[in-house]
């Protein structure tokens, strides 16, 4: 695909001519968001030193993040061109005054599921948020602008591929080999994202002893008093959705967890051969056909969503 057509060139355009950017992520940040959030702001403040760059968002403890976010205040906001990665969701923004800022341009790599207000770098084959930042930056700078944008780059890249388990594309591996060309650690990163706690262990175990088998659908279900009691907070617990996946004969995996304000976050898989983004966009959901996710009001509905993955057809 074109990377610069005329909408991506112009979300490129809007951040060179920017004084300021506030970088925003969505609600419970992965390591594609945080790697993109943190990929963005290293790599316009190397390329442009005289611009103003602000990265806004919470980072999960699983993260090898060294940084802290940063404390924006509403005026800086108001007088900075907004920058949105990994989701085209206002609605899903972390931080919602976002809506507060002059102009929006976005980077995602999710399914299109409306026309949105503003310019967007848009790749839906792409693995990652990062992957697409890492292809525009090579593309439109001839590199990487620096070792810290490669390394956060990276762990979006792995963390949303799974390692590459789940795209080990040979572009998907060029990028990865051209992000360590800069001095990734991958040893270090990956020993930092994949290590395991005795809370960690414990929490496992828990997931392993409550799972349920319905129809062609593994799953379980997760409230926030269990993993309070473990010290782990709500970003901490969600994300546990693969510890579920590939089981004999169930293509499809849910993972429910309670959040703090007491609605559900849910993550969707599938095996490929199945289409979980039509199931989370029946509840206002989104995100990739094997991998999607979406929100429900409490857990009465759990099972309103198992019944529509198994009534989902096979591709």
């Amino acid at each position: 695909m074109n990377y610069f057509d005329d909408e991506r060139e112009q979300v490129f355009s809007e951040l060179e001519k920017a004084n300021s950017i506030v970088i925003f992520g969505h609600k419970n940040p992965d390591g594609d968001c945080v790697g993109s959030v943190l990929g963005m702001k290293h790599a316009l403040k190397t390329l442009f030193p005289s611009k103003k760059v602000y990265a806004v968002g919470t980072h999960p403890a699983y993260l090898p993040v060294s940084e802290e976010s940063d404390d924006v205040s509403d005026d800086v906001i108001e007088n900075s061109l907004a920058l949105m990665v990994d989701l085209s969701d206002l609605d899903r923004v972390e931080d919602q005054r976002i809506l507060k800022a002059p102009k929006i341009v976005c980077i995602d790599h999710h399914m299109k599921q409306y026309d949105v207000p503003f310019a967007i770098v848009r790749d839906e084959k792409a693995p990652s948020a990062t992957f697409i930042i890492a292809k525009c930056l090579l593309l439109r700078y001839g590199k990487i602008p620096s070792a810290e944008c490669a390394k956060y780059l990276y762990m979006g890249l792995v963390t949303d591929s799974g390692r590459f388990q789940y795209d080990a594309e040979p572009e998907t591996l060029e990028v990865a080999s051209k992000l360590v060309s800069y001095g990734v650690d991958y040893k270090s990163m990956y020993n930092a994202l994949y290590r395991q706690s005795s809370i960690d262990l414990k929490y496992r175990s828990i997931i392993y002893q409550n799972f349920k088998f319905d129809g062609l659908v593994t799953y379980c279900c997760i409230d926030k008093k269990t993993y309070q009691a473990l010290g782990l907070t709500q970003n901490d617990a969600g994300g546990k959705v693969n510890l579920l996946s590939m089981l004999d004969n169930h293509p499809m995996w849910a993972f429910f967890t309670e959040q703090d304000d007491g609605t559900i976050r849910v993550e969707l898989r599938s095996n490929g051969k199945y289409n979980v983004q039509k199931v989370a966009a029946q509840f206002n959901g989104g995100g990739h056909l094997a991998a999607s996710g979406c929100k429900l009001d409490n857990f009465d509905k759990v099972q309103v969503v198992i019944d529509a993955l198994n009534q989902t057809e096979s591709i």
